[in-house]
């Protein structure tokens, strides 16, 4: 495509690798820092390859010297295109993470009214004098089905996490029955999970309240409720997850890692 002489101080190469690189450098900066969008091969080319390409041929089209019917005509496509392509990358899956240290414990708690057995069940736990807490928010997205895990890491000196985590053994009761999992096509469970898991030094246990007045019956993984501690790092976390289509989980390790993010939570430190 021909393109129009305009002067510039820079050479023709280096405009020609802005308008190509530009584009995708703004889309990838966008969804990655902006909106907390994991990119990966699925979501790369909806949300940042296409759209990147697909602007960068808008500007060479207006920089070109066709008509301006000509280029009205191939513009509302390109348009067109670049709306299907986010269409597209909206419905295909895809994942966001946000992390925060600034209010970290109220946008937390913030999350908890959203649900009375969340609200009662955590309460407001004595977070005690953590050095550090950071609030994580995961959402994995699959067409029209959404889950959300909200995630509070509090971290603590040696003997403070001591303290802090007797008190909440003292505070709380946690599951000790196998969790149902995946149900057959009669809706009766096939599968039995055990109510607690380990990723490397982090421990994993779903949440009872003493009174046992919210119990959540099938639906544990719909929503549910769960601590984690780490003995190495003094950290104690409070997760709380949403998903009221979730049907089935088939192992606690995956569920938290594909679910609440872990791995990711993890490796943003």
């Amino acid at each position: 495509m021909e393109l129009t002489n305009h002067k510039s101080h820079l050479p023709r190469w280096a405009i020609l690798a802005l308008i190509w690189i530009g584009p995708l450098l703004a889309h990838w900066c966008f969804w990655t820092f902006a909106c907390g969008l994991i990119l990966n091969i699925i979501s790369f080319p909806f949300f940042v390859l296409g759209p990147g390409l697909i602007v960068s041929r808008l500007i060479f089209l207006l920089r070109s010297r066709r008509s301006i019917r000509a280029k009205t005509g191939r513009a509302i496509f390109y348009v067109a295109l670049l709306f299907l392509l986010l269409f597209l990358g909206l419905f295909s899956p895809h994942q966001i993470h946000r992390s925060s240290q600034r209010n970290a414990v109220a946008r937390f708690e913030s999350t908890l009214p959203d649900s009375d057995k969340r609200s009662t069940a955590f309460g407001s736990p004595t977070l005690g004098a953590p050095e550090k807490t950071t609030y994580h928010y995961y959402k994995t997205c699959a067409a029209v089905f959404e889950s959300h895990a909200h995630i509070l890491l509090c971290r603590y000196s040696p003997a403070d996490y001591a303290a802090q985590k007797d008190k909440l053994e003292r505070q709380y009761a946690f599951r000790t029955e196998a969790l149902i999992g995946s149900p057959d096509l009669r809706g009766e469970s096939t599968l039995l999970i055990e109510p607690y898991a380990s990723i490397e030094n982090d421990e994993f246990r779903f949440l009872f309240p003493w009174d046992g007045a919210n119990e959540y019956g099938d639906r544990y993984f719909k929503t549910c409720l769960m601590f984690v501690t780490n003995d190495e790092t003094h950290e104690i976390g409070f997760i709380a997850f949403d998903d009221g289509d979730l049907d089935e989980a088939k192992d606690l390790t995956q569920f938290i890692t594909d679910y609440c993010g872990w791995s990711v939570i993890r490796s943003s430190k």
